[in-house]
């Protein structure tokens, strides 16, 4: 898609996705890892859960709907108001499909989940995206696939994991899931902000066409790795949260996780950084050199983060969320002097920041 659309197109996606994102958090309240986390899980906690993912995925979509002009006005980029309007559809398709989700990841079913995710995206991104992108659509091809994995997500993970869907309104059935997902939920919210800053910056200050290409640069590593090391982080969780009560069998898995991804993402990173020409010319194609720089530098952010991704899962599989609170709110305040201090130098600059936090 990279060879049919221009750096805009993806730009402007980038950007709605950040804006979307910030809906996102609240509309799940953090009931997803709730449901995984819970030590005990009846039927009526699955109603509450699903209950609370529709009527919050359809009140934060309307809101984002008429929010969009407000947002776009933030990143001083006015195209991004109907790209917001036609994905926060998505929204309503997470608050149905996110309780199948995850209880299959609770259940250790992967083998299902990848399939699943797999056949929606190679469908939605293989055969819709392309096809509109040949036939000229721009920017809404983007749109269209997006919302066609959605969709498809929904429909399949539904069948592979049928849960009850009679809403539940029973405070005292929703309250421990409601202050462990609250707390995760606001942390969701932080690990947001700092993931979104440097395209918010990009948007406002370097335009749709800059972002694009940084958002590009970033996704060549960002998306094996990413994939990699969720992929693994989805196993982890439920199961970090089975054996949250025996510390010491804790300890081995964790160490045993992280020992595993460093020797797997750091020279995945460090080969990534030194083949980054050959990497962009062939994924992307020649128009796009200017994401080798920022992809050479974005290696060694990868390489850090998604090691250190696991203490946060520890955390979450051991409700130590007030500590992750806190740690978080430090590293917001740390980026923004970051990106303060070096947006000046551009692109490069935005991306050491994120390095060096």
């Amino acid at each position: 898609m990279a060879r049919l659309l221009s750096p805009a197109a993806f730009g402007l996606v980038a950007l709605a996705g950040v804006i979307l994102r910030f809906g996102a958090y609240f509309a799940q309240m953090g009931m997803e890892q709730a449901i995984i986390q819970k030590p005990t899980l009846t039927r009526a906690d699955v109603r509450a859960a699903f209950t609370s993912s529709v009527g919050l995925g359809v009140l934060f979509a309307g809101l984002l709907a008429l929010g969009a002009p407000l947002a776009a006005d933030l990143v001083r980029q006015p195209e991004v108001v109907p790209v917001v309007r036609v994905l926060a559809v998505g929204l309503l398709l997470t608050g149905f499909n996110a309780t199948a989700l995850s209880l299959l990841r609770r259940h250790m079913r992967f083998r299902t989940l990848a399939i699943i995710e797999v056949v929606s995206y190679v469908l939605s991104y293989g055969g819709l995206g392309i096809g509109l992108a040949s036939q000229g659509w721009g920017v809404w091809s983007l749109v269209a696939a997006t919302l066609g994995q959605s969709l498809l997500l929904t429909v399949l993970a539904y069948l592979a994991e049928r849960h009850a869907v009679r809403p539940l309104f029973d405070w005292a059935t929703y309250r421990p899931l409601v202050e462990y997902g609250g707390r995760m939920s606001a942390i969701s919210f932080l690990e947001f902000v700092t993931g979104s800053l440097d395209t918010l910056l990009i948007g406002r200050l370097l335009g749709a066409a800059a972002l694009g290409i940084y958002s590009r640069g970033w996704m060549l590593i960002g998306l094996p790795v990413y994939l990699l090391t969720t992929s693994i982080s989805k196993v982890v969780f439920p199961s970090f949260s089975q054996v949250q009560a025996d510390r010491p069998r804790l300890r081995s898995v964790y160490l045993s996780s992280i020992t595993l991804i460093a020797a797997l993402v750091i020279p995945i990173c460090a080969g990534a950084a030194v083949a980054a020409p050959d990497i962009v010319r062939v994924m992307l194609g020649p128009d796009w050199a200017a994401a080798v720089p920022v992809l050479r530098v974005v290696c060694a952010a990868f390489g850090l983060s998604m090691v250190t991704m696991f203490a946060g899962v520890v955390c979450d599989a051991t409700a130590t969320l007030t500590p992750k609170l806190w740690l978080n709110l430090g590293y917001t305040g740390l980026l923004v002097g970051l990106f303060y201090g070096l947006s000046r130098y551009g692109l490069l600059g935005v991306a050491a920041a994120v390095v060096t936090g």
